[in-house]
């Protein structure tokens, strides 16, 4: 029989040695990690806006969440698959608003939960493509919105160095990370301005018009029909006076609008036309025209006159 003692000896003399053989202090030391904390920079909170989620390194290029604008309607699912709508209801300043190189402002959008979900504050408008203008890629919604309730969403910008148009596209974001906009199409919600050299004294004037219009009755043919239209006016910046008119393809003329402007803003103005059961039938139009200070017309809505 083979005699196995020396060996069995040899190697539990062994292990008792390394096992006497414990880590260094100086060991122990480096074996300690050292934890990098992200700092987060909040904007002053005694200004409206929102607080951005980091702070974006200068010298790392930021991307777009995606560098296409989508326009096709998402097909979400899990936990948030019916919480992806909303509705852009206003938004100040508005679009092409003149600003001088390096001028901050608050950009805000009016947005209405149209989902079937509440929103709180893990949800994110995010920054989607265009001109960033100096803003972070995201940030947390400032307070919860409820389904079917509408709240402000304001982020300061500012107006970059060279004169120019500048546009800058956003979208919101679900706390699992599927982006989203507003309307049926989930479109882009956007800020737009104007940047004019400091030297130049920027002209100010209407910059956009958009209609509506009501029906009363919406159908039929009773002795009077009355039509009720709206015109969404949006200044670039103040004006003095201006004097504004509806026209009305039949020669009529409201009585002129005469107003001030003391900010960039968007306001709106109504002005009404009736028409007899026995008024001509067919194809009509209302414009608003500027005839003070300078004579513009611009563009028409178009509408019929019929009894059905």
């Amino acid at each position: 029989m083979k005699r196995t003692f020396p060996l069995l000896s040899l190697l539990l003399t062994l292990s008792l040695l390394l096992g006497a053989c414990g880590a260094s202090d100086g060991d122990s030391d480096a074996a300690i990690a050292t934890a990098v904390a992200l700092t987060v920079q909040a904007r002053d909170a005694t200004q409206p806006g929102i607080v951005p989620t980091a702070t974006p390194r200068a010298d790392v290029p930021l991307t777009p969440v995606s560098t296409a604008t989508s326009t096709s309607t998402p097909n979400p699912t899990g936990l948030y698959a019916n919480c992806m709508s909303a509705s852009l209801v206003s938004e100040n300043p508005p679009d092409k608003t003149i600003f001088y190189p390096g001028d901050t402002f608050f950009k805000t959008w009016h947005i209405q939960n149209t989902s079937e979900c509440d929103w709180n504050t893990n949800y994110k408008l995010v920054y989607w493509s265009g001109d960033r203008l100096d803003g972070f890629t995201s940030y947390n919604l400032p307070q919860d919105i409820l389904a079917g309730k509408s709240a402000d969403i304001s982020i300061q910008l500012k107006a970059p160095a060279a004169a120019g148009t500048y546009k800058g596209e956003w979208k919101l974001q679900t706390p699992d990370g599927q982006i989203f906009g507003v309307g049926s199409y989930q479109t882009a919600f956007w800020a737009e301005i104007q940047v004019v050299a400091a030297s130049v004294t920027p002209t100010f004037g209407i910059t956009s018009v958009t209609y509506e219009i009501d029906r009363d009755p919406i159908s039929g043919c009773p002795v009077n029909v009355f039509f009720t239209f709206r015109a969404i006016v949006t200044f670039s910046g103040p004006m003095e006076v201006v004097h504004l008119q509806f026209q009305h393809s039949d020669g009529a003329r409201s009585n002129k609008i005469k107003l001030e402007i003391t900010e960039a803003s968007t306001h709106t103005f109504t002005d009404k036309w009736s028409f007899h059961r026995t008024a001509a039938r067919g194809p009509k139009w209302v414009r608003l025209t500027q005839v003070f200070p300078e004579y513009i017309i611009f563009d028409q809505l178009d509408f019929a006159y019929e009894c059905n």
